[in-house]
């Protein structure tokens, strides 16, 4: 990474966002949405990564989305800072509510809930996706966009590092690439990889780099691309 992605800025807020490391459902192929699994053994070693990932960034405001996978990952990331780093939970930067399909994998999807799977899985109209029983996309894309443009104006010019979910940062990446959430596009990331976004003054997105996974060798890479938690 460049010194430029590694150093803070005067005016815009730096957003660095990371996909939690992988649980059992995540090895299993299995859609994990609000159920609060832990990480696996591999989801640790993952974690352990991010130490040295974010070693020399200094770091000035911590944000994770209250399930396990993320806070987990969030405190490995941080576990490096040179000095305590405050962390705050924010509930609108969890994953995408699956509702009925949580759980479930996508063979079981297409059978149990053929539209969604076609919308959602097979991204046609994945915009207009809505999981039965749970969340629209749209939702998603509302609260994560909301979340992250309240702490830009809350911390101006700091480094943030957010630890959230495959659906929740695809849906802020496609706000900040200035895609509608009714277009949405799907933007494959994977586990521990980590996105920079800054946050101008006045609330304008500017994407730095998207899934940097340079810091996880290939035998602990994973991104199953039918599924995005």
């Amino acid at each position: 990474m460049s010194d430029m992605n590694k150093t803070g800025n005067t005016g815009n807020t730096r957003f660095y966002l990371v996909r939690h490391g992988t649980t059992a459902w995540n090895q299993q192929l299995r859609y994990q949405g609000r159920a609060d699994n832990p990480l696996d053994e591999a989801g640790e070693r993952q974690g352990n990564l991010l130490r040295q990932y974010f070693e020399d960034i200094p770091v000035d405001l911590g944000v994770t989305s209250p399930l396990c996978r993320a806070v987990k990952t969030l405190e490995y990331a941080l576990s490096s800072q040179k000095k305590p780093v405050p962390v705050i939970v924010e509930p609108d930067v969890t994953e995408l509510d699956f509702g009925k399909a949580d759980g479930l994998t996508k063979e079981e999807i297409s059978e149990q809930f053929p539209i969604f799977y076609r919308m959602y899985c097979l991204d046609r109209d994945r915009g207009h996706s809505h999981a039965p029983g749970g969340e629209s996309l749209v939702q998603v894309y509302n609260r994560m966009r909301d979340a992250i443009l309240k702490i830009a104006r809350q911390h101006p010019g700091e480094t943030v590092l957010i630890s959230s979910h495959g659906t929740a940062i695809q849906t802020f990446l496609n706000f900040s690439y200035g895609i509608a959430a009714e277009d949405m596009k799907r933007i494959n990331l994977y586990n521990v990889s980590v996105s920079c976004v800054e946050i101008s003054p006045d609330g304008k997105p500017e994407v730095i780099f998207v899934g940097d996974k340079h810091h996880v060798p290939e035998d602990l890479q994973f991104c199953y691309t039918s599924q995005d938690t």
